[in-house]
């Protein structure tokens, strides 16, 4: 069974027993959404059961971040209003693919679900970043964020100063890079930009806990950067990567191994067709000074986003 590993007067975070895999449902006084529902059929009916008991007449919408099985596994448990993907997870090729990962993992553990496996059917579709959608006085905005996989995206909810960021950012895992390494830093880069533009405190990521402060996410986003330029120095100079630091900050190396040696193996390719260079003065302050969070007015922010 999950757990709620957080609740406010908006905000439950139920999380998986498998890999702290974390849904997250929000309440208005518009509309509640529900993100990434997830994994094991009695936990997504959980969530559907909890998500029946404080709805009161209000529409639902299911938030995707990304098409990665885990993260789509409970799709068809609800009946969705609506339905919010990016353009890319719309588009992607590997559906089939990704569906089949889910009747392998069922098929593996005996499991029977009480609703169909299903690809979502995006019925809002993101397109590019800053785009929004309001529902009453609930007003959600959409960035794509590629790099984790192809077709990842966050979501700002204005209001409540929240962001929910997918596969990023996380506190139990590193970043695992199944696009590009390139996208990924670019991602990690514009963070800072998105903040600037709406003003969010608080990140929940896809895994593991949220963060609860700017610094909090500062912090990850920092050691993101840092585990990817390090690799990045390893494999241009030659020098080891220093694993034992990665362990000592990630606890779950039987599993990770095959996700950072993954990496290696990706941005190794990447290295050797020259899609990156090292460059030999970079170092951990560059990091830090990359897009500084800035305040902004309000009025700076609204120009910046579109409104759907």
């Amino acid at each position: 069974m999950n757990k709620i590993i957080f609740r406010d007067p908006n905000i439950t975070i139920f999380q998986s027993a498998l890999f702290q895999t974390n849904t997250t449902v929000i309440t208005t006084e518009d509309v509640i959404l529900v993100v990434d529902p997830c994994w094991l059929p009695d936990e997504v009916l959980h969530i559907r059961h909890y998500v029946d008991s404080i709805r009161q007449g209000r529409s639902v919408f299911l938030i995707f971040t990304h098409s990665d099985y885990d993260h789509i596994i409970g799709y068809k448990a609800f009946e969705a209003d609506k339905v919010f993907v990016s353009k890319a997870m719309a588009e992607n090729p590997k559906k089939e693919e990704i569906l089949e990962q889910i009747l392998d993992f069922d098929e593996k553990y005996y499991i029977r679900r009480p609703y169909p496996i299903e690809y979502p059917n995006g019925d809002f579709t993101v397109f590019r970043d800053g785009v929004q959608y309001r529902q009453g006085q609930t007003k959600m905005t959409f960035y794509l964020t590629p790099g984790h996989t192809a077709d990842s995206m966050m979501i700002v909810i204005w209001q409540l100063g929240v962001c929910l960021a997918g596969d990023y950012l996380s506190n139990v895992e590193f970043p695992f890079i199944y696009h590009s390494s390139i996208d990924y830093v670019n991602t990690l880069e514009k963070l800072p930009v998105i903040h600037d533009r709406n003003w969010f405190t608080r990140m929940i990521p896809g895994h593991g806990d949220p963060a609860l402060t700017i610094n909090d996410w500062l912090r990850r986003r920092t050691e993101s950067l840092a585990y990817i330029f390090a690799l990045r120095e390893s494999i241009a100079t030659g020098i080891p990567f220093d694993e034992s630091s990665l362990w000592a900050r990630y606890h779950f190396p039987r599993l990770q191994q095959k996700y950072h040696l993954d990496n290696v193996a990706l941005m190794t390719r990447e290295f050797e067709a020259g899609l990156w260079e090292w460059d030999p003065e970079f170092s951990l302050q560059d990091i830090n000074n990359v897009h500084p969070v800035e305040q902004q007015t309000t009025a700076s922010k609204e120009e910046e986003t579109e409104n759907v």
